[in-house]
């Protein structure tokens, strides 16, 4: 096997850089393209050196974690230790998802890989390189963009759950728990006694209402209202018009709960007057949540 210097010089300096360029985009760090190089250069000048004339220090766990910390130090700066330490973990993070994944598909696709003090080292077949260019030009991208997708599904998720609460909905003297997410666009209203609507997925909610009612919900089809369901029930029922983003609105129907608790600030809180929107569809496609507060269903501050 023959390893060239700057073979191994020139596959760093692109890895590094695009590991720390990743890092920056995915903590969203204020950075410039100067200092994301002259981390990678630091990097590449690191496996170079380590190559020709390795060092005792290098060698060590302590060593090489104190080299990656200057090398994040260098490509984002220093705004505080626990920013810093999230960067720092971002990066051994990509690190080893990323190198894991080249790593699997190199030995998927040539069946002979080493590694050797971090580097990826394969077979020289004849034009000087130490490992596969076609390789890494088409594989790294992949890896990369499934990391960059994978991450920021992440972040996404995580935002969202900032707006996530448990709901507890009393219908009849029966309990049933969901979570909710808190939209403060909205605005939906009964028009006439202007208590708030909250939207609620009709699943959760289906075994505790007469079946005429979840039949008719799901078709959409209120003919036989009066004559299907008992005059308790229909005291409860409400009929709001709506109107959605994606649709050109309707009828929607709606129930009276006996109550709704809203877990917010570690304990729950009691809603005050509310109306339940029954949605026959999923409101989340993940099934995140199974219900969409109104901003009047969250307790005041102070």
């Amino acid at each position: 096997m023959v390893v060239y210097a700057d073979m191994v010089f020139a596959l760093n300096l692109c890895i590094d850089f695009l590991l720390l360029w990743l890092t920056s985009a995915i903590r969203r760090q204020q950075t410039s393209i100067r200092r994301i190089l002259a981390a990678a250069l630091l990097g590449a000048s690191y496996a170079v050196i380590h190559l020709l004339q390795p060092l005792l220090l290098s060698y060590t766990f302590i060593g090489k974690m104190l080299f990656s910390v200057l090398m994040v130090w260098v490509a984002m700066g220093f705004r505080g230790p626990l920013a810093f330490l999230r960067n720092l973990g971002v990066f051994y993070l990509i690190s080893f998802v990323t190198g894991g994944g080249m790593f699997a598909l190199h030995y998927f696709f040539s069946g002979g890989v080493q590694a050797s003090d971090g580097m990826l080292l394969t077979q020289s077949y004849g034009w000087g390189s130490p490992v596969s260019w076609v390789f890494v030009l088409l594989a790294f991208p992949l890896v990369w963009l499934y990391a960059r997708v994978s991450f920021g599904t992440i972040q996404e998720r995580h935002s969202v759950n900032q707006f996530l609460a448990p709901v507890a909905i009393w219908i009849n003297g029966k309990k049933v728990e969901c979570v909710g997410l808190i939209d403060t666009g909205n605005q939906l209203r009964d028009p006439i006694s202007r208590i708030p609507v909250m939207m609620v997925e009709l699943e959760p909610l289906a075994p505790f209402l007469p079946s005429p009612l979840v039949s008719m919900t799901q078709e959409k089809n209120w003919a036989r209202l009066g004559t299907d369901l008992s005059e308790e029930w229909m005291t409860r029922i409400r009929f709001v018009p709506f109107r959605g983003a994606a649709s050109d609105g309707g009828m929607l129907l709606a129930l009276k709960p006996d109550r709704v608790e809203v877990f917010q600030e570690g304990r729950w809180h009691e809603v005050g007057r509310v109306l339940i929107g029954l949605d026959s569809k999923r409101l989340s496609t993940d099934g995140t949540y199974q219900a969409i507060l109104h901003p009047a269903c969250m307790p005041v501050a102070g």
